[in-house]
């Protein structure tokens, strides 16, 4: 269970402010401040912390443990009802910190030093920090490199570890974190400004892996990346819900959905869902068929607008100029279509005979699209022309393939240069009737979830393993593993950070059934 403090933290963060003793707010430029620098003055512009009258930052002034408490929990945010006194002999309402520390001590984010001293005005040190930001911020994951003063027995080594996992901390160049050490202002700004702000976190050149949430319960049926920030869109078939997730705030927004939904797109800030209103049929014709397209606003998840479609939807793309190109779930063989829409004004614009419960897939020129058969036996990859927002079946022989491992998965690169289909199999995007689709090769595993590192030119794919597998562009052989925690369900790379997320499911000790974990590492750009 996810502590209360995860959620106040989630709601103030980025609104708070600490304030330092004896300090004021000053912008940036310190005349003391040379490591941390971007950090000190990341935190000072937020007001998060505040410098002194006489144009100093004082890193290396200690902080007491009593300091330390106060600066997380204002940074958090603090419940309104009364505070259980703590029942220390040392700290009394007039003790500075006195709510913070007895809210922090109930929520068992800090102990004391023995049951009746909390010792408010003694330094704190690095393993009781790595203590307070783990509790605080629900911090956890395993870094396998380890620090070699750090004991596998000791009390600080799941706090210590949770840190190095989320790369809020590398230690010291000697392999170790000193955890006896005591924190300054400094250091302690450069723990907070890389818990709320990922770009700061530092880089080693080592894999660092963590777990963002514990127990998701969820069921993922479609997920897209926001192109331009990190965050991502699901379709949660357990609650029936559309969720939005902010990877580098760890925040969620939640919509409920009125009908099942399978499929989704964001295109141009908004973000398009599939809604299933009738039971699908093998018998169900076109005529009979019917559904509708929710839309959204990307940034708030604010309604926009419900589009009725005269289609089973099955999968759905679109266009910059925002045309729905929808494939239908229902009917039997071609005695069913896909077709596009003006979602602004629920125009039907076009069919073209297609067979059902086709996946599709827009290329980036915006001119083709290719639509993916998956049956018992055979697959098939058709091509179809977009003009205008008017789709027709290209004249051409299409590419057959065998499904005996296929997953009903097909991706397109971002170059749009290649397809990889679930099976395995790699085909040419070209366009040149002549050339498009020719065969390229084969991977070495099938998969079912794929995602792209564009700066890197890598590709991860996994297939409902713990296993993922890492290519380069143009090579059909991986050329290295990275293993998750849980068995991977979907992968997805997020450009602004240089880190891949994997969706897992992982049976937690004397669970009967699979809970969701969101797994985080740190690949690089």
């Amino acid at each position: 269970m996810k502590k209360l403090l995860y959620v106040l933290m989630a709601m103030s963060l980025s609104l708070s402010i600490i304030v330092f003793p004896s300090g004021s707010a000053k912008a940036a430029g310190f005349t003391d401040v040379s490591g941390f620098k971007k950090e000190i003055e990341y935190l000072t512009q937020l007001e998060v912390i505040n410098g002194y009258n006489d144009g100093t930052f004082r890193p290396s002034t200690k902080l007491s443990r009593a300091q330390a408490i106060v600066m997380i929990m204002r940074s958090i945010g603090m419940p309104e009802y009364q505070m259980k006194d703590p029942g220390f002999k040392d700290v009394s309402p007039s003790t500075f910190g006195y709510k913070e520390i007895a809210y922090a001590v109930g929520a068992k984010i800090i102990n004391g030093k023995s049951n009746d001293r909390f010792d408010p005005t003694g330094d704190i040190t690095r393993a009781e920090m790595a203590k307070v930001l783990a509790n605080a911020y629900d911090l956890s994951g395993v870094f396998q490199p380890g620090f070699k003063d750090v004991a596998v027995n000791s009390w600080a080594h799941p706090f210590i570890q949770s840190l190095a996992a989320n790369n809020i901390t590398v230690g010291f160049n000697d392999g170790t974190f000193r955890p006896t050490q005591t924190i300054d202002r400094g250091q302690f700004s450069a723990f907070l400004a890389r818990i709320m702000k990922p770009n700061f976190r530092p880089s080693t050149g080592k894999i660092k892996h963590s777990i963002v949430e514990l127990t998701m319960e969820s069921t993922i049926i479609d997920l897209v990346k926001n192109p331009d920030k990190p965050i991502i869109y699901y379709i949660d078939a357990k609650s029936k819900s559309l969720v939005m997730l902010n990877l580098e705030t760890e925040t969620k927004k939640v919509v409920e959905l009125t009908h099942p939904a399978e499929r989704l797109a964001i295109k141009n800030g908004k973000v398009f869902v599939t809604q299933l209103i009738q039971a699908r049929s093998p018998f169900n014709s076109i005529e009979m068929q019917k559904g509708l397209i929710n839309v959204y606003n990307a940034e708030t998840l604010s309604f926009l607008k419900e589009v009725n479609v005269n289609i089973d939807p099955y999968d759905i793309a679109v266009d910059d100029a925002e045309t729905l190109i929808i494939s239908s779930g229902s009917g039997q063989g071609y005695s069913t279509e896909v077709q596009t829409y003006n979602w602004q004004t629920s125009e039907h614009l076009s069919s073209a005979s297609i067979s059902q419960q086709k996946l599709i897939e827009l290329s980036p020129t915006q001119n083709k699209v290719y639509a993916v058969a998956t049956s018992h036996y055979t697959g098939k990859i058709e091509t179809y022309s977009l003009i205008e927002g008017k789709i027709k079946q290209e004249t051409m022989v299409p590419r057959f393939f065998d499904t005996s491992n296929l997953r009903g998965y097909v991706q397109m690169t971002p170059d749009g240069k290649v397809i990889y289909n679930g099976d395995g199999t790699v085909y040419a995007s070209s366009i040149q009737p002549s050339e498009d689709l020719a065969p390229l090769g084969k991977l070495a595993t099938p998969f079912t979830t794929m995602t792209f590192n564009e700066a890197g030119k890598d590709m991860y794919l996994a297939d409902r393993s713990r296993l993922i597998s890492v290519y380069k562009y143009g090579t059909l052989d991986p050329v290295s593993t990275l293993s998750a925690y849980g068995k991977i369900d979907r992968l997805v790379y997020v450009e602004e950070t240089g880190e891949l997320y994997a969706f897992t499911k992982f049976k937690l000790d004397g669970s009967k059934t699979e809970s969701t974990l969101l797994e985080r590492i740190e690949v690089g750009k």
